[in-house]
């Protein structure tokens, strides 16, 4: 048997099964599809199972870049587990620790606004369906599949009074991937993920103006996209003679400069964002994290504009 013959037999059958019951996401399997056809396949696919050996693996792997061979290399390891479960090999020789390659396709761009670059920015995108995911994720922490997912009608967006401010509290409980499917669980990142996030004034304004199921809705009765809402952004700022920086920075910038712009404490930050933090319990035992997330949220930026 080759590898192509067991990964049409068993591991394709296998990952259809799992996006059929909500265990795999759709942009997971358009994944495992991707790295089967073009870095898994082309090398692998005539190639007898029983021929393969660990050091054939390891030069194979340092062709790649480094997300490739990650990636490829974990396709690999559950055809030939298939292949030693039904008896057509007898080890698996992608088991094991290789070598892996330092090359990368891209470097990421780590820029970041500051918050007067943040405010000219979403200004720039007001009124396109890239704004109110800006908002979220410039604004309030949100990272870009979590500032697609909040819905209307489910309550997932309210308005509360903090410090005088009208503030919007929106709940992230869900994540939308890049073709605007909702994955299996939700899909968050951590346990920890799932949070209300603060929006202030004047952005809270108009994130609460949004009617209709979706707060990000494409129109459909549907969520936007990631890829949409990134080739919306890019468009509009480049198009208003702003340098754009990764759609998926925002969230830095809103990390940096509620750090030291506005000067809230490290811990709490660390909660807003979603990540588990130290001492975080001990900030607020006694109050939910929505009205300690409003209340400091609001006194920063009054103190800030005063």
């Amino acid at each position: 048997m080759t590898i192509g013959e067991a990964f049409e037999m068993w591991g394709l059958p296998d990952a259809k099964d799992r996006l059929s019951v909500g265990e795999m996401a759709k942009s997971t399997f358009d994944n495992y599809m991707s790295r089967w056809r073009r870095h898994v396949k082309p090398v692998w696919g005539d190639v007898a199972v029983t021929d393969v050996r660990p050091i054939d693996v390891q030069e194979w792997l340092l062709g790649l870049t480094k997300d490739m061979a990650s990636m490829s290399l974990m396709l690999m390891r559950q055809v030939f587990e298939m292949c030693v479960r039904y008896e057509v090999a007898g080890r698996n020789p992608a088991e094991g620790r290789f070598r892996m390659p330092k090359r990368t396709d891209r470097r990421h761009s780590k820029d970041v606004y500051t918050l007067d670059e943040m405010t000219t920015a979403l200004d720039a995108v007001r009124g396109t369906g890239a704004y109110v995911p800006a908002v979220l994720c410039g604004i309030g922490s949100c990272r870009v599949g979590e500032s697609l997912g909040a819905r209307i009608d489910l309550g997932e967006v309210r308005e509360i009074t903090a410090c005088g401010m009208t503030v919007a509290v929106v709940d992230v409980v869900r994540n939308v991937d890049r073709n605007g499917h909702v994955g299996p669980d939700h899909a968050l990142k951590t346990p920890q993920s799932e949070r209300p996030v603060v929006i202030p004034e004047p952005w809270s304004i108009d994130v609460l103006s949004v009617g209709g199921t979706w707060l990000c809705d494409r129109g459909t009765g549907s969520p936007l996209s990631q890829g949409s809402v990134n080739h919306i952004w890019l468009r509009s700022l480049e198009s208003s003679g702003i340098k754009p920086i990764p759609f998926r920075n925002l969230r830095n910038s809103w990390r940096t400069f509620m750090r030291w712009e506005l000067g809230i404490q490290e811990d709490l930050l660390e909660a807003m964002m979603g990540h588990a933090g130290k001492n975080v319990g001990e900030v607020h035992y006694d109050r939910p994290r929505e009205e300690v997330f409003a209340q400091t949220v609001a006194d920063a930026w009054v103190r800030h504009r005063a």
